[in-house]
């Protein structure tokens, strides 16, 4: 039997765990290139992203205070080419998107997180469209009062049996609109003490960060809210401890990673035609240039929509209301270029089934 380790790569809200639950949903119903043999039972954080999913809310994101050491990884038997493929015991790791981040500022990344990238020779990253996250490069005279404006709130949901209004006071990642006093994205993230780390070696500068201003409160505690970083920069980086740390596939072809755009759905008629690797190009341009320079990763690049369009606010109860009934592993879509034309194909174990070379 083969083994193998594939990695979930992302930020805060950028897709993995509506995606886990997704990919669930397909595996259950034995549908896509990659079929799983057996559900294992004890993984009941991905059976919550299902549960939502199956009452037409996305999951929340993750416990933005799951210390390091609290990592929920499942392990799983899959087979390629439609189930009829080798079996393969597969291990997803799972790391939320926080501690991603903070290994992206402050390039330590903890020696256990090192030594899983060091065993998979698959990744997913995973870049969500429109996320308010996707911090972009502005002067940072103007930028104070951009982001001033707006201001990181918490984004625990509320789940309730009545969905009419779900989504009418959040935002798009699932934030509630009215500030409720909560930690902002970049202050204290409680990574754990005392974890031996791994530094790595990068050429690139140091991260910008806002300035604090001793003498004006409103300064210092914008520069504490907001992680200035560029969304770009970040995804760069992340390539980079991959590019670093990966290690070849077992027939000596270079590691694998999926970059999957999540949200695909949100993306206008002219965007999703012009495919998914055009989008990156006009949104991250350095980022596209990282992706397409040769380099010792194969990449490739993906469009995701989870359930085929947007579940929250009031404006989409009408789509809501159309999942009703319905078996959610026959909507959504992996957004995939084919013969130079952007195909919606339904199965969306694609860029797992494609990491794993298979």
């Amino acid at each position: 039997m083969k083994k193998g380790s594939i990695i979930l790569v992302g930020g805060p809200a950028s897709g993995k765990t509506n995606y886990i639950g997704r990919l669930w949903l397909s595996f259950a119903a034995k549908k896509g290139k990659l079929r799983a043999e057996q559900l294992p039972t004890n993984i009941e954080y991905v059976n919550a992203a299902v549960r939502h999913l199956q009452t037409r809310k996305f999951a929340p994101r993750s416990d933005k205070n799951m210390e390091e050491g609290g990592r929920r990884d499942f392990t799983i038997q899959v087979r390629a080419e439609d189930g009829a493929g080798s079996i393969r015991d597969l291990t997803v790791p799972d790391i939320t998107g926080e501690l991603w981040s903070k290994a992206i500022k402050s390039y330590e990344l903890p020696k256990d997180w090192a030594a899983v990238l060091e065993s998979s020779a698959s990744a997913i990253l995973f870049v969500r469209a429109h996320s308010k996250f996707n911090i972009q490069p502005m002067d940072w005279v103007t930028a104070r009062d951009h982001l001033q404006e707006h201001d990181d709130e918490d984004d625990e949901e509320d789940i309730e049996d009545d969905d009419d209004d779900y989504g009418a006071d959040e935002d798009e990642d699932g934030d509630p609109i009215e500030g409720d006093g909560t930690p902002a994205q970049g202050e204290a993230i409680h990574a754990g003490e005392n974890i031996e780390t791994v530094i790595i070696d990068v050429s690139a500068g140091e991260p910008v960060e806002a300035e604090e201003h001793g003498d004006d409160g409103e300064d210092a505690d914008v520069a504490k809210k907001r992680d200035l970083l560029p969304a770009q920069v970040g995804f760069c980086e992340l390539l980079r401890y991959l590019s670093l740390l990966m290690p070849d596939r077992e027939d000596g072809g270079k590691p694998r990673v999926a970059v999957v755009v999540t949200a695909w759905d949100t993306l206008d008629g002219n965007a999703k035609a012009a495919g998914p690797m055009q989008y990156l190009d006009n949104q991250f341009p350095m980022f596209a240039g990282r992706i397409t320079t040769p380099g010792r990763l194969d990449i490739k690049v993906f469009g995701m929509s989870i359930v085929g369009g947007n579940l929250r606010g009031p404006t989409n109860k009408a789509f809501r209301d159309s999942l009703k009934g319905l078996d959610l592993s026959e909507v959504g879509y992996t957004a995939v270029m084919r013969d130079g034309t952007v195909v919606e194909d339904p199965d969306v174990t694609l860029p797992l089934a494609w990491a794993l070379g298979d």
